[in-house]
């Protein structure tokens, strides 16, 4: 419990002292308040609420990769200033550190995407899925966090490659943004799922058109999906960054 404590203590440290890390999260914030607002004066607008549940699954699918980013930034940040070889030889292994980091994110995955949603619907009334089905939705996607944090520390040497790195990773996860546009029969519709978000959007969507089952089966996808991504990731920062097996 001390070294769980000691590494949440170093990470709020981290995030405290860093200027674009607090933007970040005001910014997410300040996007939320802003959707509120505009449902206040528009949800008797039949066109703008149409729109709102693709505001909801854009949100709670950039959600956890833009945090994930952060996270990534902070690890990156752990490289440049040598607390990352420090680190390596503490009584604490690589294993707990990342071990506690996923946890607190991914259940900070889960209550993101609620609180937000409640806070917008105030205004809207508009949420067409249950809050049930949305936590399922959520439980899908939120291991994007982790592997967007592990991905960037992996592969950046310096905050300016994790930028450029999060650029490739943000096209990916919102390429299933487009489904909204093609019809519902395309075949190709079923190459979106190569991205780690397809699983969580179609999970929503059949959700939305009232198929139960199929949501579940894609979030259920969607989990292995990306644990089986976060696996791979946490092989790869462990062996390269570590050196161990």
């Amino acid at each position: 419990m001390r070294a769980f404590a000691s590494i949440i203590s170093l990470d709020a440290r981290g995030i405290m002292r860093d200027g674009v890390m607090l933007i970040n999260v005001g910014l997410s914030a300040v996007v939320v308040a802003i959707i509120t607002v505009v449902g206040y004066f528009n949800h008797d607008n039949a066109t703008m609420v149409e729109w709102f549940p693709f505001l909801i699954i854009m949100s709670v699918m950039t959600g956890p990769s833009g945090f994930g980013f952060l996270f990534g930034l902070l690890m990156v940040d752990e490289k440049d200033t040598g607390v990352r070889s420090a680190l390596a030889i503490t009584p604490i292994q690589p294993s707990a550190m990342l071990l506690t980091r996923t946890v607190l994110m991914t259940i900070y995955l889960l209550l993101w995407p609620l609180l937000t949603v409640l806070v917008m619907n105030i205004t809207w009334h508009a949420l067409p899925i249950t809050y049930s089905e949305l936590v399922v939705v959520a439980a899908s996607l939120a291991l994007m966090g982790p592997v967007t944090s592990l991905g960037v520390a992996s592969y950046a040497a310096n905050k300016v490659e994790a930028l450029a790195l999060f650029k490739f990773i943000s096209f990916i996860i919102i390429s299933p943004l487009a489904l909204k546009f093609i019809p519902e029969d395309a075949v190709y519709r079923y190459f979106f799922l190569l991205s780690p978000s397809g699983w969580g959007y179609m999970s929503f969507d059949a959700f939305v058109s009232g198929a139960q089952m199929p949501g579940f089966i894609y979030a259920i996808g969607g989990t292995l999906y990306n644990m089986i991504l976060l696996y791979a990731c946490v092989r790869y920062y462990q062996s390269t960054l570590y050196k161990t097996d």
